[in-house]
């Protein structure tokens, strides 16, 4: 038995799975991850456009455990991963998914601080000891917004009770985002969306994997990973509630109180993760989703204090 499935075992009595996200929202964040590369931005901008509006109906951003701002969005199929330039031989059907929504005091520009350091493991608490960070494109430009996209390739060693040790290789790709792109359906047909007003930027990243890793018994594994992940910023510009908007239900079966939009400080961040991992059969599903939850909202903490710090 994996030296850390006791510790699995303990942990996964208090486990319960993240409400099921509402249609919406699901369809928000599969159609953001399919729209990252697409050639016209104004695709992908009217898509976290939506995405916006359904993150802070979802959930109380401002809650303090991470329990109260996760969701568990629809899966993704294996059409929806077709895009990807290589991806491990599995069916997506497979993955299982968590969200987990966050606000940070920085603005969507500050982020890229980190996003550019060639060791991740200050903001990577999941990989404390290995994280290696390579540019493939986007360096010279990327961070001036003189080019949309920033492509890495990260060499990383992710620790937990539940898999141990593993090495794998993870593609994650960074694209900037003018959110006052118009909605391409108000374009003439063969005309070019085009902003002449003010600019907001967001930004958006996906990553995934193209191979199975295995711990170095080879009884634990990271069999396929996928995630979408968004910075908007809070600026008053985006989503702005009105009075004929619904909140989405609590793990009470409520309707939530909160009220939160766009009118804020910093930015609001958003990270979805499908993936399927082999844990063994003594650990339950419950125990995996929390692990995953756990994981991004400290990576997200991590990402906050090296802003401070910085």
């Amino acid at each position: 038995m994996n030296r850390f499935a006791p510790l699995a075992l303990i942990f996964c009595l208090a486990c319960e799975l993240p409400p099921a996200a509402d249609p919406e929202f699901s369809d928000a964040a599969s159609f953001t991850f399919l729209q990252f590369d697409s050639e016209q931005p104004a695709d992908l901008a009217f898509a976290m456009r939506a995405l916006e509006q359904e993150l802070y109906l979802a959930v109380d951003i401002d809650a303090e455990d991470a329990e109260d701002r996760a969701l568990s969005p629809a899966a993704l199929t294996d059409a929806d991963l077709e895009a990807l330039p290589d991806r491990p031989d599995r069916p997506a059907e497979n993955l299982r998914s968590v969200t987990v929504i966050k606000p940070s005091a920085y603005a969507t520009a500050d982020h890229q601080g980190y996003i550019l350091l060639d060791d991740q493991v200050p903001v990577e608490p999941s990989s404390p000891n290995h994280y290696d960070r390579s540019f493939e494109d986007g360096l010279d430009c990327w961070p001036t917004q003189g080019c949309d996209f920033l492509r890495t390739e990260n060499l990383l060693t992710k620790e937990n009770i539940a898999i141990g040790e593993i090495t794998y290789t993870l593609f994650k790709d960074y694209r900037w985002i003018d959110l006052n792109l118009p909605d391409p359906s108000s374009v003439p047909e063969g005309e070019t969306p085009v902003n002449e007003g003010d600019k907001r930027w967001g930004l958006a990243a996906r990553s995934w994997t193209n191979e199975v890793a295995f711990n170095a018994a080879e009884d634990r594994s990271i069999q396929q990973s996928f995630s979408i992940e968004v910075w908007i910023p809070r600026d008053g510009a985006g989503y702005v509630r009105s009075s004929d908007d619904v909140n989405g239900d609590t793990l009470a079966g409520e309707q939530g109180t909160w009220t939160q939009d766009s009118d804020g400080a910093g930015a609001l961040r958003m990270l979805t993760l499908w993936s399927e991992n082999d844990i063994g059969s003594e650990v339950d599903e419950g125990f995996e989703v929390r692990l995953l939850r756990n994981g991004i909202d400290g990576i997200f903490d991590a990402q906050e204090e090296w802003m401070d710090a910085n």
